[in-house]
């Protein structure tokens, strides 16, 4: 028995089927999926570059104020004192900073300690003088005799 090439197609209707959900496939990543996927990549998350250089601003200042704040609540009633001048703060993305410098920490005794510290802090939205719009997300420290 010879075969004929119409026997080796699907009827009419599950062709139209086949063509009709290739054509709903291609509609929805064109104009769905593919948009969806640049709104991401063009989002704050994915801004990171390779080298991350330190910034400064009105919005920096105020991560590294409170940051501050954070310290000075850790530090309970010691003096603490902020030089200027030798701290870095990186923009993270996202409104997460992280700020790197030193404080002087001076205990009850009058002892004076250096100390250098990181903080890690996200702005959470509002004002951004305001400490507690300020989340904190980590801090270290080590301390160093002051010069």
């Amino acid at each position: 028995m010879v075969t004929r090439w119409r026997d080796w197609l699907p009827d009419w209707q599950s062709l139209l089927k086949i063509v009709f959900y290739v054509a709903l496939l291609y509609v929805l990543q064109v104009f769905v999926i593919l948009p969806f996927m640049r709104y991401v990549l063009d989002s704050d998350y994915f801004a990171r570059t390779d080298v991350i250089e330190p910034v400064n601003g009105e919005r920096a200042r105020s991560a590294q104020l409170a940051c501050g704040e954070y310290i000075r609540r850790e530090m309970g009633a010691a003096r603490v004192e902020f030089p200027t001048g030798a701290e870095k703060i990186w923009s993270l993305g996202g409104g997460r900073y992280l700020i790197k410098a030193s404080v002087i920490v001076t205990d009850s005794p009058g002892v004076a300690k250096k100390q250098h510290y990181a903080c890690y802090i996200k702005y959470q939205g509002g004002d951004v003088l305001d400490s507690d719009n300020w989340a904190l997300q980590g801090l270290d420290w080590r301390s160093e005799e002051p010069d």
